[in-house]
């Protein structure tokens, strides 16, 4: 497979990495040698990691070259008209707020476990706090929204962002008399490079649009 790595920041870097250990086909795509979709239509998939501005640029050339897209883009707002772009131009992405295969493990706690609250007690108040690396620009993170949107509940979701902290996610279920914690720590970077590189081999197992590499897996994994 032969890979168009676009982006090489603090997950991007990571994603070269692996590359170079496999030995594998790639180029690096930045501000210094663009992606355009002339150059993109010779690779077979598109690594992505920008923040959401450059994402949105990119857009009109991941489309035209019909190339397949993991993307990790932060900060970005994915609606459904682009969803139907993606589709109409018989692309298959895959995005994920969060490549790590464990949070996979996550996803079902919160899904079968904690979403389920309302059965269990009379009074209850969920919160989550996530924590990452000073240059980090959206908050609340994609994760975070997702933790929620996975208990099908609104409540408070606080941010810090400190020193070079990966990624460190913690929702509190509190009641009368009990707090139950679940946290989700990343510790190293390439947690997220890996996750990404095997989202490259769900493309072929999906449809043209854009599909959530969090359902991906939990569905191949899991069930």
């Amino acid at each position: 497979m032969n890979y168009a790595v676009i982006g090489k920041g603090k997950t991007g870097s990571h994603v070269i990495s692996l590359l170079q250990k496999q030995g594998a086909i790639f180029e690096v795509f930045d501000s210094k040698n663009q992606a355009t979709a002339k150059k993109l239509k010779s690779f077979d998939v598109a690594i992505c990691f920008v923040n959401g501005p450059v994402f949105e640029s990119l857009i009109p050339a991941l489309i035209e070259a019909r190339i397949p897209v993991i993307t990790g883009a932060t900060g970005f707002e994915w609606s459904q008209k682009l969803n139907s772009l993606v589709r109409d131009g018989k692309c298959k992405w895959i995005k994920a707020s969060n490549f790590s295969i464990g949070m996979n493990l996550i996803h079902k706690m919160i899904s079968d476990t904690l979403s389920k609250a309302k059965r269990l007690f009379n009074e209850y108040d969920f919160d989550i706090h996530e924590v990452h690396h000073t240059k980090k620009m959206d908050a609340p993170s994609g994760t975070a929204i997702k933790w929620q949107e996975w208990t099908q509940e609104h409540f408070p979701i606080t941010s810090e962002r400190t020193g070079d902290v990966v990624g460190d996610h913690t929702i509190t279920l509190k009641t009368g008399n009990e707090r139950i914690t679940l946290r989700h720590e990343a510790l190293d970077r390439s947690i997220f490079a890996s996750g990404a590189l095997k989202a490259c081999d769900l493309l072929s197992e999906i449809d043209f649009g854009i599909s959530d590499f969090e359902e991906l897996t939990l569905k191949k994994l899991l069930n």
